[in-house]
Protein backbone atom coordinates (compact mmCIF):
# COMPACT_ATOMS: atom_id res chain seq x y z
CA UNK A 1 0.00 0.00 0.00
CA UNK A 2 2.71 2.40 0.74
CA UNK A 3 4.07 2.06 -2.87
CA UNK A 4 0.88 3.91 -3.84
CA UNK A 5 3.04 6.85 -2.75
CA UNK A 6 6.27 7.84 -5.40
CA UNK A 7 7.58 11.44 -6.22
CA UNK A 8 4.75 12.01 -8.54
CA UNK A 9 1.93 11.03 -6.04
CA UNK A 10 2.86 12.17 -2.46
CA UNK A 11 -0.48 13.41 -1.42
CA UNK A 12 -3.07 10.92 -2.09
CA UNK A 13 -6.87 10.38 -0.57
CA UNK A 14 -8.00 7.18 0.39
CA UNK A 15 -9.88 6.39 -3.06
CA UNK A 16 -6.04 7.09 -4.77
CA UNK A 17 -4.65 4.61 -2.14
CA UNK A 18 -6.87 2.38 -3.07
CA UNK A 19 -6.90 2.52 -6.54
CA UNK A 20 -3.46 2.79 -6.81
CA UNK A 21 -2.63 -0.53 -4.28
CA UNK A 22 -5.51 -2.45 -5.86
CA UNK A 23 -6.66 -3.22 -2.26
CA UNK A 24 -10.12 -2.68 -1.36
CA UNK A 25 -11.30 0.80 0.14
CA UNK A 26 -12.18 -1.23 3.77
CA UNK A 27 -8.86 -2.86 4.21
CA UNK A 28 -7.37 0.44 2.75
CA UNK A 29 -9.10 2.50 5.87
CA UNK A 30 -7.68 -0.01 8.00
CA UNK A 31 -4.62 -0.14 7.37
CA UNK A 32 -4.34 3.86 6.83
CA UNK A 33 -5.30 4.56 10.61
CA UNK A 34 -2.69 1.66 12.04
CA UNK A 35 0.22 3.70 9.71
CA UNK A 36 -1.43 6.90 11.10
CA UNK A 37 -1.36 5.89 14.61
CA UNK A 38 2.18 4.31 14.27
CA UNK A 39 3.10 8.18 12.44
CA UNK A 40 4.26 6.23 9.12
CA UNK A 41 1.53 8.45 7.14
CA UNK A 42 0.36 11.71 8.25
CA UNK A 43 -3.66 13.31 7.46
CA UNK A 44 -3.86 16.41 6.08
CA UNK A 45 -7.18 18.01 5.03
CA UNK A 46 -8.60 14.43 4.57
CA UNK A 47 -5.39 13.11 2.35
CA UNK A 48 -2.50 11.27 3.08
CA UNK A 49 0.98 11.98 3.03
CA UNK A 50 4.57 9.67 3.85
CA UNK A 51 5.01 10.90 7.70
CA UNK A 52 8.33 10.86 9.17
CA UNK A 53 8.44 7.91 11.17
CA UNK A 54 9.39 6.01 7.60
CA UNK A 55 11.65 9.21 6.96
CA UNK A 56 13.30 8.63 10.10
CA UNK A 57 13.77 4.96 9.45
CA UNK A 58 15.24 5.39 6.10
CA UNK A 59 18.04 6.76 7.27
CA UNK A 60 19.11 3.80 8.88
CA UNK A 61 19.42 2.06 5.34
CA UNK A 62 23.06 1.25 4.45
CA UNK A 63 22.79 3.25 1.22
CA UNK A 64 21.71 6.32 3.08
CA UNK A 65 24.33 6.33 6.18
CA UNK A 66 27.28 4.36 4.19
CA UNK A 67 27.26 5.71 0.80
CA UNK A 68 25.10 8.66 0.73
CA UNK A 69 26.90 10.20 3.64
CA UNK A 70 30.35 8.99 2.33
CA UNK A 71 29.67 10.53 -0.84
CA UNK A 72 28.57 13.62 0.25
CA UNK A 73 31.66 16.07 0.67
CA UNK A 74 32.94 14.58 -2.94
CA UNK A 75 29.88 15.69 -4.30
CA UNK A 76 30.47 19.08 -2.95
CA UNK A 77 33.84 19.19 -4.72
CA UNK A 78 32.73 18.05 -8.09
CA UNK A 79 30.23 21.01 -8.06
CA UNK A 80 32.38 23.19 -6.66
CA UNK A 81 34.29 22.73 -9.74
CA UNK A 82 32.05 22.14 -12.61
CA UNK A 83 28.87 23.74 -10.98
CA UNK A 84 26.48 21.61 -11.91
CA UNK A 85 23.98 19.49 -10.16
CA UNK A 86 25.50 16.41 -8.80
CA UNK A 87 23.88 13.30 -8.86
CA UNK A 88 24.62 9.56 -6.77
CA UNK A 89 22.24 7.09 -8.25
CA UNK A 90 22.21 3.10 -7.08
CA UNK A 91 20.44 -0.30 -9.10
CA UNK A 92 17.18 -0.85 -7.58
CA UNK A 93 16.16 -3.76 -9.81
CA UNK A 94 15.11 -2.30 -13.06
CA UNK A 95 15.74 1.55 -12.17
CA UNK A 96 17.51 3.88 -11.12
CA UNK A 97 17.19 5.30 -7.79
CA UNK A 98 18.48 9.09 -7.16
CA UNK A 99 19.50 8.78 -3.67
CA UNK A 100 21.35 11.96 -3.18
CA UNK A 101 21.40 15.27 -4.81
CA UNK A 102 24.04 18.12 -4.35
CA UNK A 103 23.27 21.82 -6.01
CA UNK A 104 24.12 24.68 -5.17
CA UNK A 105 22.58 28.32 -6.41
CA UNK A 106 24.63 29.09 -9.65
CA UNK A 107 23.45 25.41 -10.83
CA UNK A 108 19.44 26.07 -11.81
CA UNK A 109 16.70 23.63 -11.67
CA UNK A 110 17.20 19.86 -10.81
CA UNK A 111 15.50 17.19 -13.49
CA UNK A 112 15.13 14.85 -10.79
CA UNK A 113 14.51 14.83 -6.76
CA UNK A 114 16.01 12.75 -4.49
CA UNK A 115 13.81 9.62 -3.68
CA UNK A 116 13.04 9.48 -7.34
CA UNK A 117 13.26 6.92 -9.89
CA UNK A 118 14.17 6.75 -13.75
CA UNK A 119 14.78 3.97 -16.28
CA UNK A 120 18.30 2.60 -16.54
CA UNK A 121 18.55 3.15 -20.41
CA UNK A 122 17.75 7.49 -20.46
CA UNK A 123 19.89 8.86 -18.60
CA UNK A 124 23.54 8.69 -18.28
CA UNK A 125 24.00 7.58 -14.52
CA UNK A 126 21.35 4.56 -15.73
CA UNK A 127 23.30 3.58 -18.55
CA UNK A 128 26.35 3.23 -16.48
CA UNK A 129 24.24 0.98 -13.78
CA UNK A 130 22.98 -0.61 -17.05
CA UNK A 131 26.23 -1.00 -18.79
CA UNK A 132 27.91 -3.26 -15.41
CA UNK A 133 24.39 -5.08 -14.66
CA UNK A 134 23.68 -8.80 -14.97
CA UNK A 135 22.36 -9.82 -18.26
CA UNK A 136 18.88 -10.66 -17.31
CA UNK A 137 18.51 -7.38 -15.71
CA UNK A 138 19.94 -5.59 -19.65
CA UNK A 139 17.38 -7.96 -21.46
CA UNK A 140 14.78 -6.92 -18.74
CA UNK A 141 15.50 -3.29 -19.10
CA UNK A 142 15.42 -3.53 -23.46
CA UNK A 143 12.16 -5.65 -23.62
CA UNK A 144 10.13 -2.72 -23.92
CA UNK A 145 12.22 0.75 -23.45
CA UNK A 146 10.17 3.49 -23.01
CA UNK A 147 10.11 6.99 -24.52
CA UNK A 148 10.33 9.65 -22.34
CA UNK A 149 11.46 12.58 -24.95
CA UNK A 150 11.81 13.03 -28.60
CA UNK A 151 15.15 11.60 -28.03
CA UNK A 152 14.95 9.15 -25.90
CA UNK A 153 16.54 5.90 -27.44
CA UNK A 154 14.57 3.04 -27.60
CA UNK A 155 16.06 0.87 -30.20
CA UNK A 156 17.84 -2.48 -28.17
CA UNK A 157 20.29 -2.64 -31.05
CA UNK A 158 21.70 0.89 -30.18
CA UNK A 159 21.54 0.78 -26.34
CA UNK A 160 23.61 -2.16 -26.73
CA UNK A 161 25.95 -0.94 -28.59
CA UNK A 162 26.23 3.15 -26.01
CA UNK A 163 26.48 0.25 -23.20
CA UNK A 164 29.87 -1.68 -24.63
CA UNK A 165 30.82 2.37 -24.92
CA UNK A 166 30.28 2.84 -21.66
CA UNK A 167 32.25 0.12 -20.42
CA UNK A 168 34.92 0.71 -23.11
CA UNK A 169 35.57 4.78 -21.99
CA UNK A 170 34.15 4.41 -18.54
CA UNK A 171 32.03 7.26 -18.43
CA UNK A 172 27.98 7.42 -20.05
CA UNK A 173 26.62 10.84 -21.92
CA UNK A 174 22.85 11.78 -22.10
CA UNK A 175 21.21 14.54 -24.26
CA UNK A 176 17.46 15.50 -23.70
CA UNK A 177 17.02 11.80 -23.61
CA UNK A 178 15.27 11.78 -19.49
CA UNK A 179 14.23 15.17 -20.05
CA UNK A 180 14.30 17.60 -23.32
CA UNK A 181 16.93 20.54 -22.77
CA UNK A 182 18.70 18.23 -19.91
CA UNK A 183 22.40 16.50 -21.12
CA UNK A 184 24.04 14.34 -17.91
CA UNK A 185 27.58 12.75 -17.92
CA UNK A 186 28.00 9.77 -14.85
CA UNK A 187 31.17 7.24 -14.14
CA UNK A 188 30.49 4.32 -12.21
CA UNK A 189 31.71 4.05 -8.43
CA UNK A 190 33.92 0.75 -8.65
CA UNK A 191 34.79 -1.51 -5.47
CA UNK A 192 37.78 -3.51 -5.07
CA UNK A 193 36.46 -6.55 -6.17
CA UNK A 194 35.08 -5.31 -9.39
CA UNK A 195 31.31 -4.36 -8.35
CA UNK A 196 29.95 -1.41 -9.25
CA UNK A 197 28.40 0.04 -5.90
CA UNK A 198 26.64 3.15 -7.49
CA UNK A 199 26.62 6.28 -10.40
CA UNK A 200 28.32 9.22 -9.96
CA UNK A 201 26.94 11.92 -12.24
CA UNK A 202 26.42 15.68 -13.26
CA UNK A 203 23.44 17.28 -14.81
CA UNK A 204 22.95 20.47 -16.88
CA UNK A 205 19.86 22.37 -18.49
CA UNK A 206 20.40 24.14 -21.38
CA UNK A 207 24.17 24.66 -22.27
CA UNK A 208 25.64 20.77 -23.00
CA UNK A 209 28.08 19.47 -20.85
CA UNK A 210 32.10 18.78 -22.12
CA UNK A 211 32.74 15.36 -21.02
CA UNK A 212 36.86 15.99 -21.97
CA UNK A 213 36.71 18.66 -18.22
CA UNK A 214 33.83 17.25 -16.49
CA UNK A 215 34.64 13.32 -16.66
CA UNK A 216 38.33 13.56 -14.89
CA UNK A 217 36.36 15.36 -11.72
CA UNK A 218 33.67 12.74 -11.72
CA UNK A 219 36.53 9.86 -12.00
CA UNK A 220 38.48 11.62 -9.22
CA UNK A 221 35.47 11.56 -6.98
CA UNK A 222 34.49 8.50 -7.41
CA UNK A 223 37.53 6.39 -7.09
CA UNK A 224 37.89 8.73 -3.70
CA UNK A 225 34.27 7.38 -2.44
CA UNK A 226 34.89 4.20 -3.39
CA UNK A 227 37.82 3.66 -1.34
CA UNK A 228 36.55 5.16 1.64
CA UNK A 229 33.21 3.09 1.44
CA UNK A 230 35.42 0.33 1.45
CA UNK A 231 37.47 1.19 4.37
CA UNK A 232 33.99 1.86 6.11
CA UNK A 233 32.91 -1.36 5.34
CA UNK A 234 29.33 -0.23 4.48
CA UNK A 235 27.32 -3.33 2.99
CA UNK A 236 24.94 -1.69 0.00
CA UNK A 237 23.02 -4.66 -0.45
Amino acid sequence: MLEAFDAEHHDLSLTDISRRSGLPIATCHRLVNELVTWRALVRVQGRYRIGHRLWALGQLSPVRRGLAETAAPYMHDVLFVTQNVVNLFIRDGGEALLVERISGTRPGPAVRQSGNRVPLHASAAGKVLLAYAPPDVVDDALREPVRLTPRTVTDPIRIRAELGKVRSLGYAESSGELAELASGIAVPIIALDGSVLAALGVVAVGAPLNAGSVVPVLKVAARAIARQVQAAGYGLG
